[in-house]
């Protein structure tokens, strides 16, 4: 076969992309990503609308003496600590992490502020769902409520009165909490669930982020909850329990006073969560509250018994420094070429000690302490220990000493006095109580015993974190540059902004799918791709004709649909009988074959509409003044001779089975200059009869009689008839169906001209939509 080419173009590459194609399938399948759009954006919107306000909050830390070089090892480190598994079990149980309070307004996320003031649990709280009801005469009862599988009535917890319930702690299946003051705005029942300690666990380390400055000398965290409130809390609770636990990642080990603190302030919180049980476990069993008088006793006693209690606890922190100093000197006096820096620290924390908060002489002593250390410090930084001026210096820190000495002392006999006094005070106070009944006086003494324990553990756990906070700050030189605000606006409060993101997305979404669907369309639709992947000419583009009604006749009923649709046996200028005109021209001056007077026209597969493209194109040559003759050489399904409305037989199948002469199958048309030859009988296997001689004289009368002849052979797919009468024409034209003809059986059926002396001239393009059709089409549509 011939090789093929473009006529005034080049070939285009087999990877190349027709944009244009795609723009055109966006057009047509609108309503697929219109649909699309709508069935994602839908579902997008209502999410959008019904997701719960997230806020952020964030605290910033500066470590001012970070060597970028040295510590940045450390960074990786300083990261684990915060999204550690001790980290975040600590502020879940000290937050109460595990709650989730139910609306209790329509449409209102509840904020936990508003309905606890304090709320904390153990390691293990009891998972499940709960509710507080509120009859309204001043009391709130609590209920565990059972599962929906089980018929077990409500569990009663708890039954007190809401005063109490804001002033004290209730404690009940490991859950602690306070109400919070404006609780008597609300509802009659408030429900609330408990989650499971481990995965709110997980849940808030996955909700903890850090990020480092470009130093390394800044870091940031930052958490994300529905609760305002309760982020900021957690944030600074989270920056709090770090800077308190650098002390170990510095030093490797905590201070013996460090650890003393500790010690009693796990002691304290022992005995607070001890007395709250008790004391819970009475009010619901008895259902009591103290009268007036023994309100009034009780407060007085516990008053005496926390003073007592603090002031002991204070005194004993103070002896405690004491003996530590009286075993460094041993009694001996002081030398001030080697002054001891062990005891400048104990001297330091002696006189930040909260028994000394409003002690003049204390502060007087700090102050010159202080001052002079300031110089001591350089004067050695400048020269040494054993200068001259740096001996003096030593001596009046150790008069300071001194005169610090003398201030514990006095403060000793001060404490003294005053715990006898308080002893004192206690003992009246007890005696009163006496006089009250035995399980009043039992109640009394459970509510005051609860009332120390919580009032000495809340002393233990501000000295506790004073130190830790003073121990971190000044060993690993952390500072907070900014602590976590309450935010005023939640994260995603824009939902407008995030649903019309989400609408085009579906729209890009349906977009793509169009582009995906048209991508995976192996049909030949234009002229680019017939170029591209069959690399022949295009010699014309004929506009859509709706054919596919007439698969449902029979021949004989669609030939006679298909003549009342010959759209060129007049000379009205339509666009399809322009588009006809345009490709009898493209034949006529085709360079690749010069003057064409044999034609076959073929297609790939039945319905491309080879016999309606191969009628017009006789009705337009003839037009033109040419002698045509357009045979039918379809010998197993011709139709033809219906289209013309002319007899079936005597035929072309006569001719080469019978001898007939050429006149007696030749019928006129209608149509001047335009002559007929139809298929004649039908015989199964023509293929013999079309290579034979006699086939070969037919084709030289006719060439003698005629100055066309057409020849409208079956579709390639079902017989290769075409192939063997296109060896002996002068051009061959090959029908292609826009939207049907699959590429890659085009290109197998292509092949069979490979090796055969056939001239394939182009290709007609049938059933062009009019975005595919020639450019004049358009011109009729003004």
């Amino acid at each position: 076969m011939d090789d093929f080419y473009f006529e005034g173009e080049e070939n285009q590459s087999e990877g190349s992309i027709d944009i244009q194609r795609f723009w055109r399938a966006i057009l047509k399948k609108w309503w697929l990503w219109s649909i699309i759009t709508v069935v994602v954006s839908i579902p997008w919107i209502l999410f959008v609308k019904a997701e719960k306000p997230i806020y952020q909050a964030s605290s910033t830390i500066q470590f001012q003496e970070f060597d970028g070089q040295a510590d940045r090892q450390l960074l990786q480190y300083k990261e684990q600590q915060f999204t550690s598994r001790s980290f975040a079990e600590e502020i879940v149980k000290e937050m109460g992490l595990v709650l989730e309070v139910e609306p209790y307004i329509e449409n209102q996320h509840p904020i936990r502020h508003h309905i606890f003031s304090d709320f904390s649990t153990s390691g293990s709280p009891i998972t499940g769902r709960y509710v507080m009801r509120f009859p309204g005469d001043g009391t709130i009862t609590l209920y565990k409520v059972p599962s929906e599988e089980s018929n077990l009535p409500e569990e009663k917890l708890y039954t007190g009165f809401v005063d109490d319930a804001k002033d004290s702690l209730i404690a009940v299946n490991g859950l602690y909490f306070k109400l919070a003051d404006e609780l008597e705005q609300f509802p009659e029942e408030v429900f609330f669930r408990i989650n499971s300690f481990r995965s709110t666990v997980t849940s808030f380390q996955n909700r903890v982020n850090v990020y480092f400055g470009r130093s390394g000398g800044i870091m940031e965290v930052v958490l994300q909850d529905h609760d305002p409130f309760l982020v900021a809390e957690m944030t600074n609770r989270l920056t709090q329990i770090y800077i308190r636990e650098s002390i170990d990642v510095s030093k490797g080990m905590e201070s013996n006073y460090g650890q003393l603190l500790r010690e009693r302030l796990d002691s304290a919180e022992q005995k607070m969560r001890t007395a709250q049980d008790e004391l819970s476990h009475y009010r619901a069993l008895h259902g009591m509250d103290l009268e007036d008088e023994s309100k009034k006793l009780s407060i007085e006693l516990e008053k005496y018994n926390s003073a007592y209690e603090v002031l002991h606890d204070n005194n004993d922190a103070l002896n405690q420094l004491a003996k530590k100093i009286r075993t460094i000197n041993g009694g001996e006096k002081l030398d001030p070429t080697d002054l001891n820096n062990s005891l400048r620290d104990i001297y330091h924390q002696i006189l930040e000690l909260p028994i000394f908060e409003n002690d003049v002489n204390a502060k007087l002593a700090l102050g010159k302490f202080t001052r002079y250390e300031e110089k001591y410090d350089e004067q050695v930084r400048r020269t040494s220990a054993i200068n001259k001026n740096s001996i003096e210096l030593a001596s009046d820190i150790i008069a300071v000493f001194k005169e610090i000495d003398e201030v514990v002392e006095a403060k000793f006999g001060e404490n003294k006095r005053e715990l006898r006094d308080l002893n004192e005070k206690i003992s009246a106070t007890n005696l009163q109580l006496k006089k009250h009944p035995a399980k009043l006086a039992e109640y009394t003494r459970l509510e005051e015993n609860e009332r120390n324990a919580r009032a000495i553990w809340e002393s233990q756990k501000n000295s506790y974190d004073k130190f830790a906070l003073n121990s971190a700050t000044e060993s690993t030189k952390i500072t907070v540059i900014d602590q976590a605000i309450p935010p005023d606006f939640p994260i995603n409060s824009n939902k407008k902004t995030k649903a019309a993101g989400g609408v085009v997305g579906a729209f890009l979404l349906g977009v793509f799918v169009v582009i995906g669907i048209e991508f995976l369309d192996k049909s030949l639709k234009t002229v680019v791709d017939i170029k591209t992947n069959l690399k022949v000419n295009v010699l014309g583009t004929i506009p859509d004709i709706d054919f596919d009604d007439l698969n449902e006749f029979q021949d004989s009923e669609k030939a006679r649909l298909v003549d009342n649709q010959l759209v060129t046996h007049n000379y009205s200028p339509t666009p399809i009988g322009e588009a006809y005109r345009s490709l009898r021209t493209s034949i006529m001056f085709s360079k690749v074959t010069g003057r064409v007077q044999t034609l076959v026209i073929t297609s790939f597969a039945p319905g491309d509409g080879k016999s309606f493209t191969a009628a017009n194109l006789a009705i337009t040559m003839a037009q033109h003044k040419s002698n045509t003759l357009l045979v039918d050489t379809d010998l197993r399904r011709g139709v033809l001779h219906n289209t013309f409305g002319l007899t079936k037989e005597p035929g072309f199948s006569t001719y080469l089975t019978n001898n007939l002469p050429i006149p007696e199958i030749i019928q006129e048309t209608h149509i001047p200059n335009l002559s007929i030859v139809s298929c004649g009988a039908l015989i199964p296997n023509p293929s013999e009869l079309l290579g034979s001689h006699q086939m070969k004289r037919f084709l030289d009368e006719v060439r003698r009689r005629f100055d066309l002849i057409i020849f409208d052979t079956p579709p390639l797919n079902a017989a290769t008839d075409a192939v063997v009468i296109g060896t002996q024409v002068d051009a061959n034209v090959l029908v292609v169906r826009a939207g049907r003809t699959h590429r890659d059986v085009a290109k197998q059926k292509m092949e069979l001209y490979q090796h055969v002396p056939a001239k394939i001239i182009g290709v007609i393009l049938n059933g062009a939509g009019e975005e595919y059709a020639h450019e004049g089409y358009s011109y009729y549509h003004y």
